[in-house]
């Protein structure tokens, strides 16, 4: 059964109460909840881990989520998948532990179309292993705002993908042995 896209979401990922979340794993990575957090594990250079919320869309919305890089190099990127569709297209949103971020759109041949030039670096990003950083998203119609620690960095607009499911992802672009963990996800239909 399919939630109501128009009810608010949140997930503390407390056993027994967590939402449904694909949870994954293999010989490159993992995605399981531990500790009432939802763990990213990356096993494997160059890879990109993640886990969809299967059983809900969204199209204008607020999304908010804690996130800590627990472990593996800085250059390594962390953050929310959204609006992803069934034929793999979807936007990313990720930061890096060494303050850097990026928005871009994967589309269904699995090439990237970046929303920004490049890796932009910022000081609103907690830098280093196992401090917070609270991502934020505010997105209606094709604008879409983007925050870290409530700092806004960019406003974008994009009209390729209008709804879609939400996701959690880590990448392991700088080496392997990347751990992230996610939590307090809350999603404000608007």
């Amino acid at each position: 059964m399919v939630a109501d896209p128009d009810e608010p979401f949140s997930d503390e990922f407390i056993p027994g109460q967590t939402a449904n979340w694909l949870l994954e794993q293999d010989d490159l990575g993992s995605t399981a909840v531990v500790n009432d957090q939802m763990v990213i594990t990356v096993a494997a250079p160059n890879t990109i881990q993640y886990t969809t919320l299967t059983d809900r869309a969204f199209s204008d919305f607020v999304l908010e989520v804690d996130a800590w890089q627990r472990g593996g190099a800085p250059e390594s990127s962390y953050g929310v998948l959204f609006r992803i569709q069934e034929d793999g297209r979807f936007y990313r949103f990720d930061i890096t532990g060494n303050g850097l971020y990026m928005i871009e759109r994967r589309e269904t041949d699995g090439t990237w179309t970046r929303l920004l030039r490049e890796w932009t670096p910022t000081a609103a990003i907690n830098q280093g292993l196992n401090v917070a950083n609270r991502l934020k998203i505010i997105a209606n119609g094709a604008d879409m705002g983007f925050y870290v620690n409530d700092i806004l960095l960019t406003q974008l607009s994009d009209t390729a993908l209008t709804e879609g499911r939400i996701g959690l992802d880590a990448g392991s672009f700088a080496g392997n042995a990347l751990q992230v963990t996610f939590d307090n996800v809350s999603v404000i239909p608007e």
